[in-house]
């Protein structure tokens, strides 16, 4: 039964995601500037100089593709040598390498500009929807699943899933607060980072699955 539960409600997350997405992604591309951006816009306009920005300031480079690209690298080799999971090695840093190209894409074909261009913290080029969100979703969010298959302490994955999810909500919300985006590009990129990261784990089960038939075939009767 918890089984099943826990499939309705992978599947309704995955629904609500791609409903987000195609929404925002609709409301953009006609132009009109969503509600939600004219209000929470100004609340950041003037912070440029705060401990506040600065605080936002570093945590955004935890989601720059200068951080997550060797990071993600590093932490496929660490499962290789610490899971033997190979599967789990190469997927990690190709996930987050395909992530990048997908937003790129997405940017291309929405082309909304930035609230402002901000070079020193990778605030350049179209907006929607944030990379930094939907790759550190991507990314982190795959650290999180993989590290978690491995533990076997309720405590820890209660933690490493409180923590993960903090981090990822941090870094969406630093390029709203530096105004290298506007709020709803970072909502946007969570949900397509969301929806990439649930079929990305998807393939990965089917791949250890399809392993494993192999091995068992394989194996003498």
């Amino acid at each position: 039964m918890k089984t099943s539960y826990r499939k309705y409600f992978a599947v309704s997350v995955f629904i609500l995601a791609v409903g987000v997405s195609i929404f925002l992604t609709i409301r953009v591309i006609d132009k009109e500037m969503p509600i939600i951006d004219e209000w929470s816009s100004p609340a950041v306009a003037g912070i440029n100089d705060s401990i506040l920005f600065e605080i936002f300031r570093w945590l955004t480079e935890l989601g720059s593709g200068t951080f997550l690209t060797p990071f993600s690298i590093a932490f496929g080799i660490f499962l290789w040598f610490y899971s033997k999971d190979w599967i789990a090695a190469f997927m990690l840093p190709i996930g987050t390498m395909i992530g990048y190209k997908i937003n790129y894409w997405i940017k291309l074909f929405v082309a909304r500009e930035r609230p402002r261009i901000f070079a020193e913290a990778e605030g350049v080029g179209f907006s929607f929807p944030s990379g930094h969100a939907m790759v550190a979703l991507i990314a982190y969010g795959m650290v999180i699943y993989f590290l978690i298959n491995y533990t076997k302490s309720r405590r820890v994955s209660l933690w490493i899933n409180v923590g993960g999810l903090i981090l990822i909500l941090l870094i969406g919300a630093s390029r709203y607060v530096i105004r290298v985006h506007y709020l709803t590009d970072v909502v946007a990129g969570y949900a397509f980072g969301l929806i990439f990261l649930m079929i990305w784990i998807v393939v990965y089960q089917l791949l250890i699955s399809f392993k494993s038939r192999i091995i068992y075939f394989r194996s003498p009767s």
